[in-house]
Formats: structure tokens, C-alpha cells, sequence
């Protein structure tokens, strides 16, 4: 069998609701908002332009039902696009487009061999395209929560043809995602196939076994917030006639999102903050080509500027969002500034003032790690500050973002910040 190219994609959810950005008001709504449909096509543009025999979705082409009948109608034109041009299509559910999530349905055009875009729910379902040598092992979620070893159900392969695994997986054992349909990499292995095409993750990355078929997390097209960041789009994968593949990544993403993460341990002055950002908004600038560049700002450290920063961050955000549009040339825009720099602290007083570990200072650190690592003492915190810090006047937390204690990373980052204060306070450290 001579060459064939794949392109494999997944998790695009469509119209995928905005995620906190409604907040700002000078956020830009309507290009975050369109990003995921003007993914899709570059997506389908791409594979037309690449002359590609196959296109992959390997699960959550939507995020849930539809708002309107829009949603499905803009999928509709761009599968009807790649039909048109004799290009295959094979899309499987996932856990946010389930059969048992979507209410709605609109006809989807039909392969050139005239089998369905959309692969079962019911079983594994196969499709052989014989012109291509390429067999697709895949199926969808008939549920939200698919918990069970839905890989055990993929047949062996089929004999003298490239075998495609298609599987929306979280794999076992990956941090912070959920265990739908749960399955090891090993396990795939042992299939036998010669590429799976993954969905769920949406980091991109390979969990290939050395001598097996490769097992592609291609990651999504457009990322939706600042979690997401970096570069988003597909993977190309060129068969040969003996079935082996290369792969290429291409970025499919028209919105970037990347964080300016920095210790500010060393600036003395405000300007210094200004002009590393400025030159790495720059470098990032080089990088994005035309797209739109959302940035977060997260400073921490020991910083002498502490105070002053905490005082007045309203003013530290505006000008660094002041930054953003005089020197990003309409193109970035500041989502968020996280001041989690402490005040300095003489360390080796501290510990030469309690040598004997029963001084004051001890007793203080002790009684934070203890309430760090108990989670009854954090929701009493919580339950019993909360309802204070709303009846304080607006006056007392200055230019500063709400204390949000319910929020166990920011609880622990204010009491962090709060030990550091109150050690400098107690070792004469000025505000």
C-alpha cells in the first residue's frame, strides 16, 4: 500500500461556553467566543490543503448540547467540506457530547464510501476502507460517565492493513483527570494496532511503549482558558507501505493563552517588573504569529516591593494591562495579575532566636503547618472569616481582588503570605 496521511484531532468542544471571562469588562468576548469554530476551520482547511485521506476526532467534538441549532450546522458545513474533497471522516463521543448528553441531532453527510461519519455507541464499531489498506477500531460513549475498560472490548486487527485505534481515555493514573474508561498504555500496546488516536487529555503528548504502536493524546485544537496554554492543534500522521508512521504536530489555535511567571525577588523598582514583561511579551509575540495572545501575570518571591505591590494592585494590574496594549499591538490582552510574593524575612534570625525549638517564632510556624495540612481547621476558617470579610467596608481592602478563601489554593497561598507577614512584623520589618 502506497502513502496515506492521517489527521488526528480531538476534544475541539464547539461553542464551548466562555470561562470566567465575562468578568472583565474589557476582556475581547467575541474573538475568545469564536476561537473554537475558527479552529475548526483552519482544522478543515489543513486537511484539505495536506490532501489527507482521514480525519479523526477522537471524542468531545461538542461540549454538551447545543445552544441553538447553530452549533450543529457549523459542523455540518465543514464535514460536508471534507467529504467533498473525498477525505473520510470518523468522529467518536466522549464524555461532554455522549449519546445520553445531546437532545439534539441534525443529518451528517455521508463518507465518500458512503458509511456514517459518527462510529456507534452500542460496540466497537469497525470500519474498513479498503482503497487506503486502513481499518478504524472505534466507539462512542453512550454516557456521560464511562467507567469501565471500554478497551478490552477493541477487536484484534485485521491482518494486512494499518489498524486505527480510536479511544476518548483517561488513561490510569493521570493526575487531575477523570478515570473514564480507564485503560494503560501497556494494555493498548498489546493490541496490537498501529496507532491510537486518543481524546479526553488535553495536553498533548505520547505514551508509546518502545517496539509498539504509538498511543497520541493530539491534545486540543484551541485552548479555552489560561490552563490551556501554549500552542494547540492536531497531529499529521504519514504511513508508509510498511505501515509505519511519522508524525508532525500543526497548530490549529487562533487564541494563545500563556502565563509570565516570575520571581520578583530581585527588583528593587516597579519599572524593572514593566520592562521583563514588555520583553517577554515580545519573544511570545514571535512565537503567536497573528493570533491573540492572552497573558497572566503571577509574581512571587521574597520581594522588597511586597507591600507596595499588595496595596495597590488594581494600579500594578492596570499598568501592566496599559503595557499590553501600548507595546502588543492590539494583539494581547492581561486576563489576570497574582501578586504571591511575600515580604522578606530574616530567616537566619529566626532560626538562631529559637535554636531551642520552643521560642515564640517556632510555636508560630508550627501552629501554620498544623493548620495547612488540616482541612476541619481550613473550613472553619473559611465558614467563620468569610462572613466578615463581607461586612468590612469597601475602604479596607483598598485597590486589592477579594479574599477568596473558598478556594483552597488561594486559602493556602493567604496564609502563606500571612506567616511571612507576621514573621517580619515580629523581626522589625517595616511596611
Amino acid at each position: 500500500m502506497s502513502h496515506r496521511r492521517i489527521l488526528h484531532a480531538a476534544d475541539i468542544h464547539l461553542d464551548s461556553p466562555l470561562q470566567k471571562l465575562d468578568a472583565y469588562e474589557d476582556a475581547p468576548v467575541d474573538e475568545i467566543r469564536e476561537a473554537s469554530r475558527r479552529a475548526l476551520e483552519n482544522m478543515t482547511d489543513l486537511a484539505i490543503e495536506e490532501q489527507v485521506d482521514l480525519v479523526v476526532i477522537a471524542g468531545d467534538l461538542y461540549d454538551g448540547d447545543w445552544p441553538d441549532q447553530n452549533t450543529g450546522l457549523f459542523f455540518v458545513k465543514q464535514a460536508t467540506r471534507l467529504v467533498n474533497h473525498k477525505i473520510h471522516v470518523a468522529v467518536i463521543r466522549g464524555n461532554h457530547d455522549a449519546a445520553n448528553k445531546m437532545t439534539s441531532n441534525l443529518p451528517l453527510p455521508k463518507n465518500p464510501d458512503g458509511s456514517d461519519i459518527l462510529l456507534s455507541e452500542k460496540k466497537v464499531d469497525q470500519r474498513v476502507l479498503e482503497d487506503l489498506g486502513i481499518v478504524i477500531h472505534g466507539r462512542s460513549y453512550a454516557k456521560r460517565a464511562e467507567t469501565g475498560d471500554m478497551a478490552a472490548e477493541y477487536p484484534a486487527p485485521t491482518s494486512g492493513m494499518f489498524n486505527l485505534g480510536i479511544l476518548h481515555t483517561g488513561l490510569s493514573g493521570l493526575d487531575g483527570h477523570d478515570p473514564y474508561a480507564p485503560c494503560s498504555p501497556q494494555q493498548l500496546a498489546d493490541k496490537g494496532y498501529d496507532y491510537w488516536a486518543l481524546g479526553h487529555i488535553h495536553l498533548r503528548g505520547e505514551h508509546q511503549i518502545e517496539g509498539t504502536a504509538p498511543v497520541v493524546f493530539s491534545g486540543n485544537i484551541q485552548g479555552r482558558h489560561i490552563r490551556e496554554s501554549g500552542p494547540k492543534g492536531c497531529i499529521i500522521v504519514d504511513v508508509d507501505s510498511r505501515n509505519q508512521t511519522r508524525r508532525r504536530f500543526v497548530p490549529l489555535d487562533v487564541v494563545r493563552f500563556e502565563t509570565f511567571d516570575a520571581n520578583a525577588s530581585e527588583w528593587s523598582h516597579t519599572d524593572e517588573l514593566m520592562d521583563a514583561y514588555e520583553a517577554w511579551m515580545n519573544d511570545q509575540l514571535q512565537q503567536v504569529e497573528d493570533r491573540l495572545l492572552v497573558t497572566r501575570v503571577i509574581l512571587s518571591g521574597e520581594s522588597p516591593l511586597h507591600h507596595q505591590w499588595m496595596r495597590e494592585q488594581s494600579n500594578l494590574e492596570a499598568s501592566l494591562r496599559a503595557t499590553s496594549v501600548t507595546h502588543g499591538h492590539g494583539q494581547v490582552w492581561l486576563e489576570r495579575l497574582k501578586v504571591k510574593t511575600s515580604a522578606e524575612v530574616d530567616r537566619s534570625h529566626t532560626e538562631q532566636h529559637d535554636a531551642n525549638q520552643e521560642g515564640p517564632l517556632h510555636s508560630i510556624l508550627s501552629v501554620v503547618e498544623e493548620l495547612k495540612s488540616d482541612n476541619a481547621d481550613l473550613e472553619w476558617l473559611n465558614n467563620e472569616i468569610t462572613p466578615l470579610l463581607k461586612k468590612l467596608p469597601t475602604e479596607f481592602s483598598g485597590d486589592q481582588a477579594p479574599i477568596r478563601l473558598d478556594d483552597p489554593e488561594e486559602r493556602h497561598e493567604w496564609i502563606e503570605a500571612a506567616t511571612t507577614e507576621l514573621l517580619a512584623r515580629l523581626q522589625g520589618g517595616k511596611r
